[in-house]
């Protein structure tokens, strides 16, 4: 087993590997093609937008993969930083190394990935895209992450002292509309009379950490306290701003739920909880289908197989607070509660404004 990590942050040092790869490619795409009985496969890679050690999305995708071929006894290769710009390059450089499936890890390389799979034969998983799916060579991963952001909200309803949530997000993709609504209908099944918050820091604001503390501020200063925020890098911000409100003198207590991953060592203080996204039953489900010939499917994580969950609650967390959220996630199990499943920005808007009228 082996694990390699790839830096693709700099676009002319992947410009520079693409012409080395682009005269080997024919060659490998043969090689790597499913046959109709399946292929054995030696490597797995998964390719991120931005560090696998910013402790959120990108982490959370390249520790699963490192696990995975850690328990498969398969090599793993982790190509960092590749940004959201074109990323044909470094796609080009990982099938040329001998990669027999490219994770695709990022709901802005929904595009890009199915193309270079129909014109390589090296099958691709994308991020919630669906409509791309082909026979053994282009498998989808849903997160079904409106049931655990619904967990969240019930959580965050239940520690509110002034009855007003805010949802802080770095963009509006699929992942983040889903949690928005699981959130809000969450907030609203358990307090009815609450108020929700919800503000964009940008367009692809991912990164903007400046932003992010700006707009948190913005709704402490509105009577926010608890914040669930969506930015991935931008998310130090939030905590950045969560924290330096709980340090005021006289201060209320203001509480942050994270997305994706788990910042405790470093927030533990205002950090209230953490979706968190495991993927390593998907992937490994993946390389099995990938040798079986049946790769080429819907991979859907959920509360019931665990692919979505909370970050442990503190300790200070009342018990019956605790006992809520378990008998709601024992309720989604049970079908007994179905959250809503909006990937739309415009509709995730009008599903808020319903349930929170102004």
């Amino acid at each position: 087993m082996k694990i390699k990590q790839m830096g693709f942050g700099i676009a002319a040092a992947a410009l520079a590997v693409t012409m080395q790869a682009a005269a080997i490619l024919p060659t490998v795409a043969q090689d790597a093609s499913p046959a109709a009985g399946g292929v054995e496969v030696k490597q797995i890679a998964l390719v991120t937008p931005g560090s696998r050690t910013n402790q959120g999305w990108d982490q959370q995708g390249a520790d699963a993969l490192d696990a995975v071929a850690k328990e498969l006894g398969i090599e793993g290769v982790v190509a960092e930083n590749a940004g959201y710009e074109d990323i044909t390059p470094v796609l080009k450089d990982l099938a040329a190394g001998g990669a027999n499936l490219i994770i695709c890890h990022a709901s802005g390389y929904q595009t890009v990935c199915p193309e270079f799979a129909a014109e390589s034969g090296v099958p691709v998983a994308v991020i919630e895209n669906p409509a791309a799916v082909a026979p053994n060579l282009v498998s989808d991963i849903e997160t079904q992450a409106q049931e655990v952001a619904y967990l969240a909200g019930v959580l965050a309803a239940k520690e509110s002292k002034t009855g007003t949530v805010g949802v802080v997000v770095s963009g509006e993709p699929p992942t983040w509309n889903y949690m928005t609504v699981g959130f809000a209908e969450g907030v609203h099944a358990t307090n009815p009379d609450a108020k929700l918050l919800y503000s964009v820091i940008g367009e692809a604001a991912y990164d903007d950490a400046a932003g992010a503390k700006r707009v948190t501020e913005q709704q402490i200063a509105a009577g926010a306290d608890v914040i669930f925020g969506m930015g991935d890098g931008a998310s130090f911000g939030m905590l950045q701003a969560v924290e330096e409100h709980n340090k005021s003198e006289g201060a209320n207590k203001v509480w942050f739920i994270d997305v994706i991953g788990d910042k405790r060592a470093d927030h533990g203080d205002a950090l209230l909880t953490s979706v968190l996204f495991d993927y390593q039953g998907i992937y490994k489900e993946m390389v099995q289908d990938l040798e079986a010939g049946t790769f080429g499917k819907v991979y859907t994580m959920d509360v019931k197989n665990g692919g979505v969950r909370l970050l442990d609650l503190p300790e200070e967390i009342a018990q019956d607070v605790k006992d809520d959220v378990a008998k709601a996630q024992q309720d989604i199990v049970d079908s007994k509660i179905t959250v809503s499943a909006i990937s739309d920005a415009g509709k995730m808007k009008a599903r808020l404004d319903e349930l929170f009228k102004k």
